[in-house]
């Protein structure tokens, strides 16, 4: 800025910087010496406002400029060129007017916001939005003071004030222009430590300090200041604390490893934290991944179980699927899984600190055992055996079951012949019934040749040979293909009330006697009552067996 009139006013309102007496173009430059995130600007005027006016800036320390707004009082005759009205995205270049009326004659304010809090933002960390605040060395400001016509001399500009992310670092200050007052309330672009790992949080990145290389010697800055020889910076070394440190040192291996970028190395990491940038967790602790990097309880302790953890109880530090590491997950022993290291694997059992592999193998015979999860229970080592199995092992088939196999069951049933075998048990490796005398076969359920037996309904008396009452006969063919399911001719139909009288007259001697009687339903219901009458010829003697029967003995 030239021609600036100098003065050592107290207050700021009493000193200002005045143009030349007869320019009416004129451009403010301002060299930053470094990089700035830019926010927003605001201009206070002593004078009219310009009638015209536009606000560039610079990135590359004066190379090339980009136009962030213009603003004048007649858009579409100051700059015809240009869309003017309300910007609808961020990256909009329009012209306004509602900052170059005539009036105020005095104090009046030109504003600049970056991000316009009217328009919505669906992505702030977006490169198109980043780039709007990113990495601005120089503002410029180009004014027109013909306001209306009125060659008026000497327009002045009382004051400049930049504004970034958050308040301005001391270390700048509001450094007096002549009489105009510089607020650089932007954020030197080394806080957000390029070069390191980036973070979702743009705005907490400027919670760094930075440090600043000026070989041979070397400047450490306090929390929140920075320290900046503006007319011979040195190379800006970024120490990113992520909030678990307050202090840091220069190391020219780490800033040589960069890329010459960042040399920063945190000293005294708080909250179980450690590394050059105090993000990654000290050993036996943890990073929870639901928890931000800045919090302070965002190492967790490891929490093993001794019996089954390797290594004193260490877990793996942080999430990386590229190395198969799990937060929080402990080392176990061979045979031991789980993230605590607190259970044996399937087929594993008995989880002990002296047993060097954790468990103990399963002694499951898998012919007995289910074949889905584990063979074995993981504390008693008992096996999970199949539905006719049993023992520990799973090695037994249950009592009457032979046979163990790979089978669903695991073992079959005996079967023995009930009236054939002295038992249902059977040998557990052939399933040989134990047969009574004279009677063979696997189940007792063949005659010994040279011997017959009995049926157990050996007096058969058929329903078509018997007296009938409500009832007809009908005879039946047996079928070709398997055995009949009755005897004699075929059956007799009976309807409901009717009854049949068997006449029996050939019982060798008096005992007791079963009566059964076999038929077949043509209704889907069963009977609902029968009644059985037994018709004897005479009174039973009572030195029969039968003696001690009485009336309603013989009504079933």
């Amino acid at each position: 800025i030239e021609n600036v009139v100098t003065s050592f006013a107290p207050r700021p309102k009493k000193a200002w910087w005045q143009s030349e007496n007869g320019v009416e173009h004129v451009s403010i430059q301002l060299d930053l010496e470094a990089e700035f995130h830019f926010t927003h600007l605001i201009m206070t005027f002593k004078t009219f406002r310009p009638a015209a006016m536009l606000v560039e800036r610079s990135a590359d320390f004066g190379r090339t400029w980009k136009v962030y707004r213009y603003f004048a009082y007649d858009c579409a005759a100051s700059f015809p060129h240009v869309p003017h009205g309300a910007p609808r995205r961020i990256d909009d270049v329009v012209c306004e007017s509602r900052y170059s009326d005539i009036e105020p004659s005095t104090e009046g304010e030109v504003i600049y916001r970056v991000l316009d809090p009217a328009i919505p933002i669906q992505d702030p960390y977006s490169p198109a939005i980043q780039s709007e605040i990113h990495w601005v060395n120089h503002p410029r400001l180009n004014l027109d003071w013909d306001q209306e016509g009125k060659n008026l001399q000497g327009r002045a500009a009382g004051k400049l004030q930049f504004w970034g992310s958050h308040p301005a670092p001391r270390a700048l200050g509001c450094t007096h222009q002549a009489q105009g007052v510089f607020c650089p309330g932007g954020v030197p672009a080394c806080l957000c430590c390029r070069g390191a790992e980036p973070s979702p949080h743009a705005t907490r990145l400027c919670t760094a300090t930075c440090v600043v290389a000026e070989p041979p010697q070397l400047r450490t800055a306090q929390p929140g200041h920075v320290q900046l020889r503006l007319h011979s910076p040195g190379p800006i070394l970024c120490c990113d604390f992520n909030e678990h440190s307050r202090r840091c040192h220069f190391d020219m291996a780490v800033f040589l490893a960069t890329g010459n970028t960042s040399g920063g190395v945190c000293d005294g990491c708080q909250h179980n934290t450690m590394g050059r940038r105090c993000h990654l967790c000290k050993p036996f602790y943890y990073k929870d991944p639901t928890k931000d990097l800045r919090d302070p309880a965002v190492c967790r302790a490891c929490d093993c179980d001794p019996e089954g953890s390797l290594d004193g109880g260490l877990c793996d530090s942080a999430d990386d699927p590229a190395r198969g590491l799990i937060a929080g997950q402990c080392r176990c022993k061979e045979h031991v899984a789980g993230p605590r290291c607190d259970r044996c694997k399937p087929g594993f059992f008995g989880l002990s600190t002296d047993n060097p592999q954790g468990c103990r193998r399963c002694q499951c015979d898998p012919r007995g055992t289910v074949a889905d999860g584990s063979q074995c229970d993981p504390v008693s080592g008992e096996c999970f055996c199949k539905r006719l199995v049993t023992g520990r092992s799973c090695s037994q088939c249950l009592p009457e079951h032979w046979g163990l196999s790979h089978d669903l069951q695991g073992c079959r049933p005996c079967d023995c012949d009930v009236g054939g075998a002295r038992n249902n048990l059977c040998a557990v490796g052939t399933g040989q019934c134990q047969c009574r005398s004279h009677v063979i076969g696997r189940q007792c359920e063949q005659v010994e040749p040279g011997f017959y037996r009995i049926n157990l309904d050996h007096y058969t008396y058929e329903a078509e040979d018997a007296r009938l009452h409500q009832g007809s006969v009908v005879e039946r063919e047996p079928p070709p293909d398997r055995p009949a399911s009755w005897t004699g001719t075929g059956f007799a139909r009976m309807l409901e009330g009717g009854w049949v009288e068997f006449h029996v007259s050939d019982v060798p001697f008096s005992t007791e006697y079963d009566v059964v009687i076999r038929y077949e339903p043509q209704h889907p219901e069963a009977w609902q009552e029968v009644g059985l009458k037994v018709l004897r010829p005479s009174p039973v003697s009572a030195s029969s067996p039968c003696g001690n029967t009485i009336p309603a003995d013989d009504q079933l």
